[in-house]
């Protein structure tokens, strides 16, 4: 069935339902929607005005279904009368200009409709087109130049949150669209840096250097030698680990658990050194008024 058939019997089909509702009811305007009750009346009303008839079959063969060829001409002929027409003839004649018409709005809407979604997709895209992202690279020194291996960055985020960052070596790289960046950066034999940058231009670089921590070198230093002079080691570290220090080894991994000391244990092994604690490796250590607070280390065997 050509297309243009095919809009002409639906524009039929309108024109029926049309014809129909000036003097009945239905409980839709569209026929393709009728039911029951509708296609009896619709057959009483279409036999009482031109003498014809159609089956409940050829209703919903027709009317309710998406055709692929027309009904028979005498059908179409029935139909054209009911709906006010001499015979399907003059109902194409006297309709062909809306089918062109319809094409043309059908063109012109399709075009409209592709210009409508390019507009919309172009839109989009530059609403969420992301911004041109900062290259930033840090990297992590001692004091001599020399990279800090063992060191843990994070990024501080404007929402209190924080964001651990992967390194390679000493080294981080942040791919951000912010002008400003906060980080973290903490590592066992080094005092902890916060540090707060403005970015004004992309391939931003820097080397952090981190202030040796003295008190946790002296900590390995005082568990890898013997105990020589162990009065003076004794009071030094009375001094600075504070009486309430939470002091810890944490096992290997492969083993679970903690081991606690507190602060008169801890001194007499590293005065008196056994071979774990020559093997000693701090993790981690804080401070509270100059003092140490916490303590974690493993044991390397």
């Amino acid at each position: 069935m050509k297309e243009n058939e095919k809009i002409l019997f639906e524009l039929l089909k309108q024109k029926v339902a049309q014809t129909f509702l000036r003097e009945n009811t239905a409980l839709s305007p569209d026929i393709s929607q009728w039911k029951g009750d509708d296609i009896v009346r619709f057959q009483e009303d279409l036999l009482q005005k031109v003498k014809g008839r159609v089956s409940e079959k050829w209703f919903y063969n027709y009317f309710r279904k998406d055709i692929q060829k027309l009904p028979r001409i005498d059908m179409l002929n029935l139909l054209s009368e009911y709906a006010g027409y001499q015979n399907w003839a003059e109902f194409k004649r006297k309709n062909i200009k809306k089918i062109k018409k319809h094409k043309n709005f059908s063109i012109k809407k399709y075009i409209a409709g592709i210009i409508l979604a390019t507009s919309i997709i172009i839109v989009l895209s530059i609403a969420f087109m992301p911004a041109h992202q900062n290259l930033i690279r840090f990297c992590v020194v001692d004091e001599t130049g020399q990279a800090v291996k063992n060191v843990k960055i994070t990024r501080l985020l404007p929402d209190q949150s924080e964001k651990l960052l992967s390194k390679q070596n000493n080294c981080v790289e942040i791919h951000t669209r912010a002008t400003q960046v906060r980080l973290r950066f903490e590592s066992p034999y080094f005092k902890d840096k916060i540090i707060n940058r403005k970015i004004d231009g992309n391939n931003y670089k820097e080397k952090i250097v981190l202030q040796t921590d003295l008190n946790a070198l002296l900590l390995k230093h005082y568990s890898n030698t013997g105990s020589n002079n162990w009065q003076k080691r004794r009071k030094h570290l009375q001094k600075i680990i504070a009486d309430s220090a939470l002091i810890y080894q944490q096992w290997l991994e492969g083993n679970k658990g903690i081991e606690l000391y507190d602060k008169d244990e801890f001194i007499g092994q590293l005065c008196i050194p056994t071979g774990w604690v020559k093997n000693m490796e701090i993790l981690e250590i804080a401070y509270k008024n100059n003092q140490i607070v916490k303590l974690r280390f493993i044991v390397k065997h």
